[in-house]
């Protein structure tokens, strides 16, 4: 996985969390295109996931630290899913935690493990003080994974039509389970 071109955003014993490759856009839609992974969220076309992941790839030359990831197995290499850590869509001065996970690895913990590897790399790598997540008010499973990070239920905000629950962790609340993450 050393490969020049492509920067470790964080990791942690299963998980590696990077940019994405140019030729890995054919990852990227088959997560976008899933309609189980998106159950939750907007559904886009194939090319506006075609547009996301060229602005994706774009964004990596900024030196926010903010961006869309995949994540692999650290084992394997196997594509996981896609994570980010980027202003809301909803509220462009809140960042926001976001992810999807492939089906095969949902109730695994690694949603709980990545949240905090992001968070963490959050708080310490980019200096963030606080980070946000929305979800819908039906994902049961993300709340739970929030919850466990140590994000806490903040209000309802207007995201795609809808309401939904905002969550917020701030660095000082910060889990100590988050130490010893590294990137």
């Amino acid at each position: 996985m050393n490969n020049p071109n492509m920067k470790i955003i964080t990791q942690t014993s299963r998980l590696i969390i990077r940019e994405f490759k140019p030729e890995e856009e054919h990852l990227f839609l088959d997560i976008d295109g899933d309609d189980q992974l998106t159950k939750y969220i907007p559904k886009r076309t194939v090319q506006e996931s075609k547009q996301v992941f060229a602005k994706t790839l774009g964004e990596y030359t900024n030196t926010s630290g903010l961006g869309r990831w995949g994540i692999f197995n650290h084992e394997d290499t196997d594509f996981i899913g896609v994570c980010f850590l980027k202003p809301s869509e909803y509220d462009q001065n809140r960042i926001e935690l976001g992810y999807r996970f492939h089906v095969k690895y949902w109730g695994s913990g690694m949603a709980t493990e990545l949240a905090k590897a992001v968070v963490a790399y959050g708080f310490d790598q980019v200096k963030l003080q606080e980070i946000n997540a929305v979800t819908h008010p039906d994902n049961a499973a993300s709340q739970r994974v929030l919850s466990k990070v140590g994000f806490k239920y903040y209000s309802d905000v207007f995201w795609y039509n809808e309401m939904v629950p905002l969550f917020k962790i701030n660095k000082a609340e910060k889990n100590s389970d988050l130490a010893g993450i590294t990137y």
